[in-house]
């Protein structure tokens, strides 16, 4: 048998191959009109939980019209801070579609980054109104950020964004970083409330809320907002929006009935993301509707990412090579 090899990206290495967050908003893009087509494989992802509140899923993804496969195993630990080490790590295998030899291990964290914003970014271009000016932010972390520099390229008209986190060193932190790369003003909240109400979009990124803070008739008319982790919400706030929108139906469903997501029963779903984006069903449809997309988030878009990323690395020669075997097995 001949040696077998693959290619060892670390965060490094992803981030220097130099993908900007409009190519991710783009890829993501094209990943929902896949789903939405039923061109994919995407099955909702199981986990473990090692620690409460902390998760490690399992994510395959098959994109055939990418000749793409691959799964990324990724884990968060809200907690990790007291270990000096990120709340977000993993790593993304790729595979070769026609004998299933691993070609690629990369690391996930900052793909996962990237297409959760761009995620956010597609939804915004189809669900947000054109003339939006306020974004409201609640959590000043990774999610936090990478929303924000989505929401820039989809949203030309953004004015300012006001940021609240109960860490106020973190609010700090971001308000001079993001001030220093985005056109807008960006500004600290004293509050949820204050970050919320009257804001165009709203991105909710923190960890999982034990109980609702965030008020429904905070939202004004013609809002939309984003979720980017389940709690945090009142329940009435899904069922009194105009719409409520999620990345896959199925997924969400199983997550929220088998593990826990929402406080209440979820709402009667509008639409899959992928339908608005292909023109199946109208996004939105006049400036005073509320609307909810939740983006649980779909295994197919890190593959589309990590392919892409794995495309460029070839080209350029980048990356460490490594061996997986170079021998048959003893016995064989």
């Amino acid at each position: 048998m001949k040696k077998i090899e693959f290619i060892y990206l670390s965060q490094e290495d992803a981030i220097d191959v130099g993908l900007t967050m409009k190519e991710a908003i783009s890829i993501v893009e094209d990943v929902f009109k896949e789903h939405s087509l039923r061109r994919v494989e995407n099955p909702p992802k199981p986990g473990v939980h090692p620690q409460q509140n902390a998760f490690i899923h399992a994510m395959p993804g098959h994109l055939p019209r990418k000749k793409a496969v691959g799964i990324k195993w990724v884990s968060s630990f809200p907690t990790n801070f007291e270990h000096e080490v990120p709340a977000v790590m993993g790593l993304i295998v790729l595979n070769d579609v026609r004998t299933g030899q691993p070609l690629a291990v990369m690391d996930c964290r900052w793909i996962t980054a990237m297409r959760t914003g761009a995620a956010s970014g597609v939804a915004a271009k189809f669900l947000a109104r054109r003339d939006a000016e306020i974004i409201g932010i609640v959590g000043a972390g990774i999610q936090g950020r990478y929303n924000l520099l989505a929401l820039k390229e989809v949203l030309p008209e953004i004015r300012v964004a006001r940021v609240f986190d109960i860490n106020r060193d973190t609010v700090q932190g971001y308000v001079g970083s993001m001030n220093e790369i985005l056109p807008f003003r960006v500004e600290a909240g004293e509050s949820p409330k204050d970050a919320i109400e009257g804001a165009d979009v709203i991105i909710t990124a923190t960890g999982k809320l034990e109980r609702p803070i965030f008020k429904e008739k905070w939202v004004t008319a013609g809002a939309l907002i984003l979720p980017i982790h389940h709690r945090g919400w009142e329940n009435r706030t899904l069922h009194k929006v105009e719409k409520f929108i999620t990345d896959d139906w199925q997924q969400l469903w199983q997550a929220h009935n088998e593990v826990g997501g929402f406080y209440g029963p979820l709402p009667e779903l509008y639409a899959e993301l992928g339908e608005i984006v292909l023109g199946r069903k109208p996004g939105r449809e006049n400036d005073r509707e509320r609307i909810i997309d939740f983006n649980y988030g779909l295994a197919v878009e890190d593959v589309a990412m990590a392919n892409e990323i794995f495309i460029r690395v070839r080209k350029r020669g980048l990356g460490t090579i490594l061996t997986l075997m170079e021998r048959n097995l003893p016995f064989s």
